[in-house]
């Protein structure tokens, strides 16, 4: 089967998303299976969108088949995200091909730089500046620069490009038959403020529905009629969830901290001494910030201490495959999946009864996390959804 993979969150799906996949679809792809993230994001957030309806918008507008990626992937740095939703791919045993966008839109040119920044000739000048205090980003890229020239290090500056470059190394060191394509990047951004005729950024649009004014101009029509009418569209915010946090927080130990994901440099005790000063999370975020720790980092360690995430919880491999939704197309592909597939897939939740002990603590962390998210929209919905929805099932003839 000629399928095209592609890792995602769609915070909200919006006309940029629509535009990729349609170039996707003009590139010859068949079949387009999207790895997505569930109820939280990369950037330490709830999803402003919950995961099902997500799922539903992609199947409108292109995508096949909607896999999820697991929480500890989806909120994890560049890394982990792209190993997470690479392993899952290479192990439906049917994706020929994994696309990402890219402000580049060359591979070969995001292949060299993926090879750049794993030469050891950049080890050196990395700890150099990483002594310095700089962000891991900064250091790396520029490192890069001291040792390739600065058209190689620009690569680096951006956002989407600093992803593609994780897909492409993560395809390599799992020696992946799966071959990388880029679709350039159109309109806005990664994280830009301004919107560009019909596009915006997903940040843009997140900070637009926060203030309670209209995305429609942004998002395909069908997604703006599935937003409008569900009575769950949006909430997700971390300050929702601010006492329930600062309770978390406050009630753990050093070793607790400690304890906690991709954490090191210091770093927690920074947010030790933030969580005993401060009353907001937003004040915690202020104090911790600093050169060296991105934004972003911190809102992870925020949400991993809510979410009861340790390390452990990283050093494994995704266990599954959970099906979040399909088209008729994307059933076809789950027919032929079951017979090439390295994992248990999971359809229903019945199919967890035969996992093996690692797969069923990584499905209960999911329960627990959805079941976590359920407090952080206007309303609170109740527990286990993760065990009892059924995939979104989208224009699949009745058998």
């Amino acid at each position: 089967m000629n399928a095209a993979g592609l890792i995602c969150e769609y915070n909200p799906f919006h006309n940029g998303h629509k535009y990729m996949l349609e170039k996707i679809r003009e590139e010859g792809s068949k079949c387009i299976i999207a790895c997505m993230s569930g109820n939280f994001t990369q950037r330490g957030d709830p999803a402003i969108i919950n995961k099902h309806l997500r799922t539903k918008a992609a199947l409108e507008n292109g995508v096949d088949l909607v896999i999820e990626l697991p929480v500890i992937y989806a909120c994890s740095g560049a890394e982990s995200f792209a190993r997470g939703g690479v392993h899952i791919l290479n192990s439906l045993g049917i994706c020929s091909r994994l696309y990402f966008g890219s402000e580049c839109g060359n591979v070969e040119k995001l292949s060299y730089a993926a090879e750049a920044v794993k030469n050891n000739s950049v080890k050196e000048p990395l700890h150099h500046y990483l002594s310095e205090g700089l962000t891991f980003a900064a250091a790396r890229e520029n490192a890069v620069k001291d040792v390739y020239g600065r058209e190689i290090s620009d690569i680096l500056k951006e956002p989407n490009n600093i992803l593609a470059i994780e897909y492409i190394n993560s395809l390599l060191r799992s020696h992946s038959n799966i071959a990388p394509h880029t679709i350039q990047r159109v309109g806005t951004s990664h994280d830009s403020t301004q919107t560009e005729d019909c596009f915006a950024s997903a940040s843009r649009l997140r900070q637009l529905l926060y203030a309670g004014e209209s995305i429609n101009k942004y998002i395909p029509e069908n997604t703006s009629e599935l937003y409008n009418n569900s009575t769950f569209p949006h909430g997700g915010r971390l300050s929702v969830l601010e006492r329930t946090i600062l309770y978390r927080m406050r009630s753990m130990s050093t070793e607790d901290f400690s304890k906690l994901p991709d954490m090191s440099e210091g770093l927690e005790n920074r947010l030790i001494k933030a969580v005993r000063s401060c009353n907001t999370v937003e004040e915690i975020l202020q104090m911790t910030k600093c050169k060296r720790y991105t934004m972003s980092r911190i809102r992870r360690s925020i949400i991993h201490s809510l979410l009861g995430l340790s390390s452990d919880d990283f050093n494994t491999e995704p266990q599954y495959i959970k099906i979040l939704g399909f088209n008729d197309n994307g059933r076809k592909a789950l027919k032929e999946m079951k017979k090439h597939s390295l994992l248990p897939v999971i359809i229903k939740y019945s199919d967890t009864s035969g996992l093996s002990k690692a797969a069923k603590r990584m499905y209960e962390t999911e329960c627990r996390c959805d079941d976590i998210y359920a407090l952080s929209g206007s309303t609170v919905t109740p527990c286990g959804s993760n065990m009892r929805d059924n995939p979104v099932i989208v224009n699949c003839r009745k058998i």
